[in-house]
């Protein structure tokens, strides 16, 4: 990067939003990713990434973008962040299997959504509705409170109240919808208000379905689906995960319905270790059919960061496009001949956050100087905090399905060196945890390792999981703890009498 002035980089650079759910300017830099047409233009329609990964700011874009731009599709987004799992269970169809007890339910919330939104259209297009879809638009507005009920005004409906769901097309005059709402503690309490609601709302599911498909035309709907992960009692886990693996199979029954599949698409994005920690057939087989993984490298993660460098680059800021992100720094490369950016990504765990995190942490530290870039100095400081943020991020991603994330991230700091065998695992896991079977260890070293906390050497060079999906654990090998949490975990590169194979 050159300039005549010496415009100091802090001084136009911004702090960015580390969420994506709160960075206003997100659709100005997205850079767009390859998963995005595999969405639009395959069959795919499961989304899978590691919390940080960029799930939510795909969402994000797929929310806000023109219908041209997605090949015609119209979006519908239902953002899970603020919902309350329990209020699922009134809805589980008691008389179906665990597999299928909630697939009903997930159906008539999309109906619901779907039909609202092809109205919504025939309006905006100035299409006349028939005496079905006024029908449906009459139950929607009236049951729901509004023409396009959000995904808590669906479930928390006056449909209970309903004492009968009338035939479509039928004049709904003088069906009376001035009776209140039902709180959930009222339903959850009382077994027949259950059943009503349960009846009126697969009745209406049945309805709704047969006059979307009869009334769908050329359009062409996707809903989206995110923050499934949010709101997790841990003492809930095991019903969420059954509501989940309905969401799965409803999805999976959609995709392969030829009735509807052409012009709807339901797309949940789902946490990658969520999704393997589900337990339903042919998973794998959905995974290898349906499933995109969001995966990054160093140089789609410099090509996204420098998207948002260019977004903010005075004009008498010349860039060089083939430095990218590493033009912010005076020197190309840093240590062992590694190049700038690539120092940053060794340090994370291949998400965007983390590397956002990392730019923050070296704004931080910069002090203005001759050059106006960032030094090796501030590049190497910044690697301390950033290491107290990927830990705290760790713990946020897991505290909820692993409850005993800082116990065993503890362990690894016992050990006090990045690089350790099996044998000084055991021995540091045995001092922080009771239960210290040879299950339980197996499983949580599995856990350290899938996730990438821990890695092994590869042809001579440390990797892991996130940057090579492939790699095998071997315990007869030696482990290291991921450079991000060296400095958090005070860890050392190696004891006197410890050498590192």
């Amino acid at each position: 990067m050159h300039n005549n002035e010496a415009i100091y980089v802090k001084d136009w650079l911004p702090d960015f939003q580390v969420s994506a759910e709160t960075d206003e300017h997100l659709s100005k830099y997205f850079f767009t990713v390859p998963e995005v047409t595999k969405l639009l233009q395959s069959k795919s329609w499961l989304v899978l990434g590691r919390k940080g990964t960029g799930k939510t700011a795909i969402y994000r874009h797929l929310a806000t973008a023109e219908r041209e731009s997605l090949g015609g599709f119209s979006v519908i987004s239902l953002n899970f962040k603020d919902y309350p799992w329990p209020i699922h269970k009134l809805y589980k169809d008691a008389l179906s299997g665990e597999l299928s007890a909630y697939q009903k339910s997930w159906k008539y919330l999309f109906f619901v959504k779907a039909l609202a939104k092809l109205i919504e259209l025939y309006e905006a297009d100035g299409k006349r509705l028939n005496k079905e879809l006024k029908w449906a638009k009459n139950y929607i507005e009236k049951i729901y409170g509004r023409p396009d009920p959000s995904v808590l005004e669906v479930l928390r409906s006056k449909i209970a109240r309903v004492d009968t769901i009338k035939a479509p097309g039928a004049d709904l005059g003088d069906v009376s919808f001035d009776l209140g709402e039902l709180s959930f503690e009222n339903i959850s309490e009382d077994k027949s208000l259950q059943a009503k609601l349960r009846s009126n709302a697969f009745t209406l599911l049945g309805h709704f379905e047969e006059i979307f498909k009869a009334n769908i035309q050329d359009y062409k709907f996707m809903i989206i689906l995110d923050q499934l992960d949010e709101n997790w009692l841990v003492g809930e886990i095991e019903e969420y995960s059954k509501v989940l693996i309905n969401l799965l199979n409803v999805c999976r029954n959609i995709s392969t319905d030829p009735s509807v599949n052409k012009y709807l698409k339901l797309v949940p994005f789902m946490r990658s270790d969520i999704y393997h920690s589900l337990r339903f057939n042919d998973k794998n087989k959905l995974f290898q059919d349906s499933a995109i993984v969001i995966s990054w490298d160093n140089e789609n993660l410099d090509s996204m960061f420098f998207q948002r460098v260019k977004e903010y680059a005075p004009v008498n800021v010349k860039l060089e496009e083939n430095k990218k992100s590493g033009g912010l720094f005076e020197a190309n490369f840093v240590r062992q001949g590694t190049p700038t950016f690539h120092f940053i990504t060794r340090r994370s765990f291949f998400r965007p956050r983390d590397v956002i995190v990392y730019f923050n942490k070296i704004r931080d530290i910069h002090e203005k100087n001759k050059s106006g870039l960032y030094t090796t100095h501030d590049l190497y400081e910044a690697a301390v905090e950033a290491s107290t943020s990927a830990y705290n991020e760790i713990i946020d991603e897991w505290s909820n399905q692993f409850p005993d994330i800082e116990q065993l991230l503890g362990a690894l700091q016992l050990i006090g060196v990045e690089t350790f065998s099996y044998k000084e695992f055991v021995a540091k896991y045995k001092q922080g945890f009771t239960r210290n079977s040879e299950v339980d260890m197996s499983r949580d070293l599995s856990f350290l390792f899938d996730n990438s906390i821990i890695g092994q050497k590869k042809q001579g060079r440390w990797e892991y999981i996130c940057s090579v999906p492939n790699l095998k654990m071997n315990v007869d090998k030696s482990f290291r703890t991921h450079q991000a949490l060296k400095y958090r975990l005070q860890l050392t590169e190696a004891r006197l009498d410890h050498k590192a194979s």
